[in-house]
């Protein structure tokens, strides 16, 4: 059974990878911090609290992180997410319940460090927001990027265009700074990017099974209903098939075998006038040879339909 430690800003992909690792028998959740993305902290954590409460983990320590990036001012992205919940019916990008357990006293950087030094070379950490806290916590303790087993990691676009920028991914663009702190931090990285992030894609008919598979399932449907119509009408042709996003990198956690990847040197431009956030990699061609050691197994392909099969058994079980 593989350890891991779970680091979220609890949007609906995250929610789902949620699902995911805590309907796997073959994951041991330790722990999970909260940050705030698209949403602030508070709407994030309660997210993540209501998915561990509605399926039964409450022994899993659920801890608030950072609420402030490094380096990024993402006051224009909560209001335009605002707006699409304002145009789904919502009044507002909260929780549609307050949960029923709250969070640990301990801050969410602080217990990333504690169960990442209580057992060094066993903890994978799973990242699937900004790198702040991941970055905090190495700056306070330099010693997690030794004692972490390795890490995945969802974020950044390498070899297509960006979701924020035509360069930048979105979690690499919400705090460049911590995600450069993070690659030059000496810690085995895969990098679930853009690269495979948008392959799995389940059907309406495939969704409509998971939506009913359980209290966690049918509440994010609920719950995230404004983001879901968002993105049905961004893809009519879909005919209400979503894209699973964040699950992924739980997935590849799990099952490594479903990624096809690549070892390079990966940095994050954190100064350029139109490139900020922008994951760039060494060592995939000759005239580009990697400046220091490789550090990153960027995922350049996956197994999709073994995956999708995965999910679904799994979250439907």
């Amino acid at each position: 059974m593989k350890r891991v430690f779970i680091d979220t800003d609890g949007e609906f992909d995250d929610f789902m990878a949620l699902v995911l690792a805590l309907k796997s028998r073959d994951l041991s959740v330790e722990g999970i911090s909260t940050l705030s993305g698209i949403r602030n902290l508070r709407d994030s954590t309660d997210d993540v609290l209501n998915a561990v409460e509605f399926l039964g983990r409450g022994d899993i320590p659920v801890a608030e992180g950072l609420e402030v990036s490094m380096s990024q001012d993402l006051t224009r992205e909560r209001r335009n997410i605002l707006e699409i919940w304002k145009s789904g019916g919502r009044a507002s990008t909260e929780a549609i319940r307050r949960p029923g357990i709250k969070p640990v006293k301990e801050d969410g950087v602080s217990l990333m460090i504690r169960k990442i030094m209580e057992s060094p070379g066993e903890v994978t950490l799973i990242t699937l927001g900004a790198l702040t806290n991941v970055a905090s916590a190495l700056l306070r303790e330099p010693r997690v990027a030794k004692r972490v087993k390795e890490v995945y990691s969802m974020g950044g676009a390498v070899l297509v265009p960006g979701n924020m920028t035509p360069v930048a991914e979105f979690n690499i663009w919400g705090d460049p700074l911590a995600a450069k702190i993070f690659f030059n931090s000496g810690m085995h990285i895969t990098m679930v990017g853009l690269e495979t992030y948008y392959q799995p894609v389940l059907s309406g008919e495939e969704w409509a099974r998971v939506r009913e598979a359980n209290e966690a399932t049918r509440y994010c449907f609920e719950n995230f209903d404004p983001w879901f119509k968002y993105l049905i009408g961004l893809h009519p042709d879909w005919k209400g098939g979503l894209q699973i996003g964040d699950a992924l990198t739980v997935g590849a956690a799990i099952d490594p075998s479903l990624m096809k990847m690549r070892r390079c040197f990966v940095d994050v431009e954190t100064r350029g006038e139109l490139t900020v956030g922008q994951t760039v990699a060494y060592g995939l061609s000759r005239r580009h040879p990697a400046p220091k050691e490789p550090n990153t197994d960027l995922t350049v392909d996956c197994d999709w339909g073994r995956f999708n099969r995965l999910f679904v058994e799994r979250t439907t079980s």
